[in-house]
């Protein structure tokens, strides 16, 4: 520091006049003539200062050298420093973020890692609490019609957003009053009213905007039976529902009794997506229910991880999915005459404008209705089919098992034997010849009746409300 400070003296002091003739210096000096022995060295010093100016100067220089890469020094210093803080603290966030998402993941990490194929059962089961509440889902929607669809003054049916046959609506304030700005407590608002149907929703919290729905349906001409079948049957899902591409059991409860009653199961649901859009696939797990008690049929869903259903490429998995049906028949389960309530919510992973959604609602969702009732209607037209089929396959085998032991017996000779097996090659290979060119005529139309039924889904609307009754 008094280098410094010397030296910044001698830089004030020092000028280009100085240097060359020392004069302002010898006149600073000349103010302290009679100051004892300072005056004998005045020459001395001046002289020196004049001599000596060249080595000052570079002295100088290299002394702000010197503090101008201390000071750069030090300021990078300062900036590793800190960057070695930040990424500190990065890491940290990073390390505190893994650990939420292994907390998060840590079933589908430890099976995965030990290769465990076992379903914790007794951790993932739906409950009996959980069936026993949704029993009275009917009450409830009933409860739900008379607080936002009937008039207070009237006592009649409000419209939501169409007039439907048979039934008698308010005429207060000449017919114009629409229920669609009533709500019950809990955020129910009425959506839509179709023939034999009616729709809530509400916003449903953290979820971006999506929307709850509630769903209201009277059948006169369906048994419950029927309609549990068409639910819980997969086989004949994929036969009516044409955006189901993979729909199977993965896994069934084992401690679920065998009974037509009940049953438990984790199921495999691909549904078909519009162009433009990757496939989603679902896994659920499955309760359902009869209570012929109180003469109640309840179906619960919820979504789940398996590790026989493993993330795919390419397919999106639903994480955020839950429905609760309820199904009470009129006077018994084997009778046509039912009533339905469904409360069901379903995150697809993807933004869709709420005009699109509305549409889609208000369109796919009455036609969807229309083929689940028919086909719940020609369910047992279906079974009657299978067991035919079924018949008819077991009576194939039999008699080719009677021809081939008669083949066998009448084949004792090996001129024969050859004799007929040449021929039979020789059949072979001019059925082959023939058929080649019908299963390639076969394969192309199957291809272009698939892409016209591809073409045909692209619509939203043609998919959208089938996760309803999965």
């Amino acid at each position: 520091m008094y280098v410094v400070q010397c030296s910044g003296l001698l830089t004030k002091q020092l000028s280009s006049n100085c240097i060359r003739g020392g004069t302002r210096l010898a006149s600073s000096f000349g103010q302290h003539e009679n100051c004892g022995r300072f005056r004998e060295y005045r020459s001395r010093v001046a002289l020196w200062l004049k001599q000596q100016s060249g080595q000052v100067v570079k002295a100088c220089t290299r002394q702000f050298e010197f503090i101008a890469a201390q000071r750069i020094r030090r300021s990078l210093q300062i900036f590793h420093l800190y960057t070695r803080i930040w990424d500190e603290v990065a890491l940290k966030e990073f390390m505190k973020s893994w650990k939420h998402r292994a907390v998060r993941n840590a079933r589908h990490f430890l099976t995965s890692s030990i290769g465990v194929t076992m379903y914790n059962w007794d951790h993932e089961r739906i409950s009996e609490e959980e069936l026993n509440s949704c029993k009275r889902d009917i009450e409830e929607i009933h409860r739900l019609t008379n607080i936002t669809l009937i008039c207070p003054k009237c006592h009649l049916r409000v419209v939501i957003d169409t007039q439907q046959p048979d039934i008698n609506y308010c005429t207060c304030n000449g017919g114009k009053v629409s229920a669609t700005s009533n709500q019950d407590p809990e955020g129910w608002k009425p959506y839509i009213e179709r023939q034999d149907m009616l729709i809530w929703r509400k916003e449903e919290p953290n979820s971006g905007g999506l929307f709850a729905y509630k769903v209201y349906g009277t059948f006169s001409d369906v048994t419950a039976e029927d309609f549990l079948q068409t639910q819980i049957d997969l086989d004949y899902r994929k036969k009516w529902d044409p955006t189901a591409r993979e729909l199977k059991i993965i896994d069934t409860d084992p401690e679920s009794k065998e009974s037509a009653d009940n049953g438990i199961d984790v199921v495999y649901w691909e549904t078909i997506w519009p162009r433009l859009f990757t496939n989603r696939d679902y896994v659920y797990q499955r309760r359902w229910i009869i209570d012929k008690e109180k003469r109640l049929i309840v179906i619960i869903s919820k979504v789940t991880e398996h590790p026989n259903a493993p993330i795919k490429p390419g397919i999106y998995r639903v994480t955020t999915y839950w429905s609760y049906m309820v199904i009470k028949p009129y006077t018994d389960i084997h009778q046509p005459g039912i009533e339905f309530g469904l409360t069901y919510f379903d995150d697809p992973g993807v933004n869709i404008p709420s005009a699109i959604t509305s549409w889609v609602a208000m369109s796919g969702l009455p036609d969807f209705l229309i083929r689940m009732r028919h086909a719940s209607k020609n369910y047992q037209s279906y079974k009657l089919i299978t067991e035919k089929e079924n018949v008819s396959d077991v009576s194939h085998i039999s008699q080719s098992e009677q021809i081939a032991s008669g083949y066998n017996v009448e084949n004792n000779k090996e001129s024969e034997t050859l004799g007929e097996s040449d021929a039979i090659e020789c059949d072979l290979d001019e059925e082959i010849e023939i058929l080649t060119p019908e299963t390639e005529e076969s394969d192309e139309s199957d291809e272009d009746t698939e892409d016209s039924i591809d073409e045909g889904r692209g619509l939203l609307r043609y998919f959208f409300f089938t996760k309803l009754f999965v």
